[in-house]
């Protein structure tokens, strides 16, 4: 972004072609927001496509701007496609840019005479040209599987996060609450890591041992996540000030040594530096012996709290061989080698595939009702901003429809926050921006300001959008001031323009096909039961079932619901129903009763022992509670259905439980009652 941006602005400045330099610059930014992730291959295609889109868009907005009908058609096709790719996840929300950025600034500022519309579309393609060479030569630079690596140090830190959680939570009645939204960051940062590598390891192409054994550490970064929330789980039974204070500082110290050594997995996985694996391998060491040390201390027999201490000793010890697993990972990848030395020319020539192309397109343009609707409104209202700012001749109008884009979001809630935070950084940025322009410092000081300020915002937008709307707005006063147009006057027309965008983005959002969660709360709620459901199944009624994917499959529809829930307690309007969120912790625990279920069945490894009595009369009351919560679920929502299973409540289980899975199952079913009983008078 930073390179793409100002390189233009400085060889303007050297030739005394500033404006030319300004709409190659401006193109340049708008194709640098496409998300640099995934695969060379991807890479590639999503700049080319941005490049495309960048092109066409701009070349339509120039050629239109002066018929004020031609304008709003555009403009509504444009809000359209803009808003269905940027509902589409970060890869294709940096597209979105590419088509209302280029359509609304070349709208504003439009050509008649053929040669110049001709030199504007040639500045436009050189934009586009020269952010391809920045985002290409840089990808070729860097390691073939770095971004792959970065999106599991991602989750490895994101583990780290939940084990510091976790230890805080023993004292600290607030961090307990947080327990589960550090468990959704962990379930995010693994479904990104899939939206970009969808492969699985057993999908692997085992030749490619580098992208194998990544796959594999990713699996054993899940799994890790998975014994963490075990032990989580298994701390609600001890009360850690009733506990010795020898014991509880050496308990203490194993947790703050185990965090340490999954940060240093997540640096390691990353820089692949030894030094980082020495000192990774050094925690683990630790881990091991304090958890040798906690062995040895004499705890009473029989109490829960012992019961409770043993099973996390034991969660430590499969942890620390999954940790030792994930180094051993990385050593059996070897070195990462740049993209320039691992594609051949004639490997890089094919990358452009136009049936790849196509079948890129066809997944950034997959979607469903909801982002159906939420596209419909964005055009919708940024037509009309576009037309209040062209029918009343605003001066620098664009900034409405522009604002109105960028805050827009599908759920009014979201709309609301990012307007709030818009218009605070866009009136911050604008009162700092004037102030710097009034300073006497030199032409190169604001050019690396304007430098700093391109590297800023991109790294705040995902952080802190107010931050990243400051920065954004000081780098625009500073682009201003070095092309000579800055006046303060133009500081209070764009912060105006930026209120009034926002503010018509949030009616837009409670009057113009409105998304309430109250109405797609239910829909969610099924979804996610119906998940649990077909998770039991797979885990006691069908062999070689993926329970990893089961899994992820549930955990991400919980983690939707419990969004979704969270929309819904912010809306305004009637007074909400609190038995949604029973409904929704019930559901989380069952999922984790199941991943330890299967956490446990995975370390015994093959077995052809049926279920004694006892756990087969469990397992069957467990199916027939399933039985009974399935259509109370479809009730919620009719569009959700339940799959049916034809087995028999007396159908015997896959294999036989230990005591720590027939533990798992009793609370599951203590669980299911539980939600049958909330599902029960939530229906009535």
């Amino acid at each position: 972004m930073a390179v793409a941006g100002t390189a233009p602005i400085i060889w303007g400045l050297a030739t005394n072609r500033l404006k030319d330099a300004v709409w190659i610059a401006v193109t340049a930014e708008g194709i640098s927001w496409v998300e640099m992730k995934g695969s060379f291959n991807w890479r590639v295609r999503t700049l080319f496509i941005g490049a495309l889109l960048a092109l066409f868009w701009g070349a339509l907005g120039t050629i239109t701007g002066y018929s004020i009908v031609l304008s709003l058609i555009c403009m509504l096709v444009a809000g359209f496609v803009a808003s269905l790719l940027k509902n589409l996840g970060d890869r294709a929300s940096g597209l979105s840019i590419c088509v209302y950025l280029m359509f609304i600034i070349c709208n504003a500022f439009p050509d008649v005479d053929i040669a110049d519309v001709r030199q504007r579309i040639f500045l436009i393609a050189a934009g586009a040209a020269w952010a391809s060479i920045v985002g290409i030569s840089a990808s070729l630079l860097m390691p073939v599987q770095q971004p792959f690596r970065r999106q599991i140090a991602l989750i490895w830190r994101s583990i780290a996060t939940l084990i510091n959680t976790i230890t805080r939570s023993a004292v600290d009645a607030k961090a307990r609450q947080d327990i589960y939204t550090r468990e959704k960051e962990v379930r995010a940062a693994i479904d990104s890591s899939f939206e970009f590598y969808g492969r699985m390891a057993h999908q692997a192409n085992k030749r490619d041992n580098r992208q194998y054994q990544l796959l594999l550490l990713r699996k054993n970064a899940a799994l890790v996540a998975v014994n963490v929330i075990a032990i989580a789980d298994e701390m609600e039974q001890i009360t850690v000030r009733n506990l010795d204070d020898t014991l509880r500082v050496k308990a203490a110290t194993l947790f703050s040594a185990l965090e340490e050594a999954v940060t240093r997995i997540s640096v390691f996985v990353l820089t692949l530096k030894m030094e980082e694996k020495l000192l990774a391998t050094t925690q683990i060491n630790r881990v091991k012996k304090l958890t040798l040390l906690i062995k040895e201390y004499e705890l009473p027999e029989g109490e829960k709290s012992t019961l409770a201490i043993n099973r996390i000793i034991q969660l430590t010890g499969r942890t620390v061989k999954l940790l030792e697993s994930a180094i051993q990972r990385l050593e059996q990848m070897g070195e990462d080698v740049p993209v320039f030395r691992s594609y051949s020319l004639m490997k890089t020539l094919f990358v452009l595939r136009p049936r790849k192309i196509a079948s890129n397109l066809k997944t950034l343009a997959n979607f469903n009702s909801l982002t159906f609707r939420f596209a419909l409104r964005s055009a919708i209202a940024a037509t009309i901003a576009l037309f209040i700012a062209k029918w009343f001749r605003i001066d620098h109008g664009y900034w409405l429809p522009f604002s109105l884009m960028i805050v827009i979001q599908p759920y009014y809630g979201a709309t609301l926050k990012k307007a709030r935070d818009r218009v605070l950084g866009t009136v911050l940025g604008g009162v700092a921006g004037g102030l710097l322009a009034l300073l006497p410092t030199g032409l190169y000081a604001k050019e690396a300001m304007l430098f700093a300020s391109f590297i800023l915002m991109v790294y705040y937008v995902r952080k802190n959008y107010a931050i990243a709307a400051f920065i954004v707005t000081l780098n625009l006063t500073l682009l201003f001031d070095i092309d000579f147009t800055f006046n303060n006057m133009l500081l209070v027309v764009r912060a105006l323009a930026t209120i009034g965008g926002s503010l018509m983005a949030v009616v837009a959002g409670f009057v113009l096909l409105p998304a309430w969660d109250e109405k797609w709360l239910p829909t969610h709620l099924a979804e996610a039961v119906s998940g649990s459901y077909n998770y039991f199944i797979n885990t006691f009624y069908k062999e070689d079932a993926n329970w990893t994917r089961e899994k992820r499959h549930v955990e991400s529809k919980n983690s939707d619901v419990f969004d979704s829930f969270n929309r819904y307690m912010e809306e305004p309007g009637k007074e909400k129903i609190e038995a949604y969120y029973d409904i929704i912790t019930c559901n989380v625990r069952i999922t984790r009763d199941l991943n330890a279920i299967n956490l446990e069945q995975e370390e015994k490894g093959p077995t052809y022992a049926k279920p004694t009595v006892t756990q087969q009369l469990v397992i069957s009351e467990c199916y027939r509670l399933f039985a009974e919560i399935a259509p109370l679920a479809e009730r919620l929502s009719p569009s959700v259905n339940i799959t049916k299973n034809t087995f028999e409540a007396s159908t015997p289980s896959l294999f036989r439980l230990n005591d720590a899975q027939m533990v798992s199952l009793e609370k599951m079913r203590i669980e299911l009652k539980a939600l049958l009983q909330d599902l029960q008078e939530l229906a009535g």
